[in-house]
């Protein structure tokens, strides 16, 4: 086999080679987040990874508490989480800013300032490329 027949196969093998690593990189596991619902606060992290997750959402109040993206790429809403009890939601979550809040009481709750922030990676403006903590 010639230079050229052996670069013009390798060149050939090489959107396969890397068509395998992207997929392999993409295929992550599944994140667990701990999140503590009380009298009016979310407790959990600020940046979190884009993926299947699950949100461990244990409710450490005297009141009922849910868990509701209200803003954000991916919807997600628990049923309400008794006092003193633990309950998982899973979501998949997308790259982006999320707001979610405890929506009880008609937004009751929401309106004691029950809701947080968390993002998932950031970009620098004019950026497609993504970053992940």
């Amino acid at each position: 086999m010639t230079r050229r027949a052996i670069a013009i196969v390798a060149l050939a093998l090489i959107p396969t080679a890397v068509a395998h690593a992207s997929s392999a990189r993409s295929h992550t596991t599944t994140q667990v987040v701990r999140v503590t619902l009380k009298e009016y606060a979310i407790l959990m992290p600020a940046k979190l990874r884009p993926g299947r997750t699950i949100f461990v959402l244990h409710n450490g109040g005297r009141f009922p508490h849910n868990f509701t993206a209200l803003y954000g790429p991916t919807r997600f809403h628990s049923p309400d989480v008794a006092p003193g009890t633990t309950l998982r939601l899973t979501a998949t979550l997308k790259p982006g800013a999320y707001l979610v809040g405890c929506t009880v009481l008609n937004g009751g709750h929401l309106a004691q300032g029950m809701y947080t922030l968390f993002t998932i990676g950031s970009r620098a403006h004019g950026s497609g490329k993504w970053h992940y903590p």
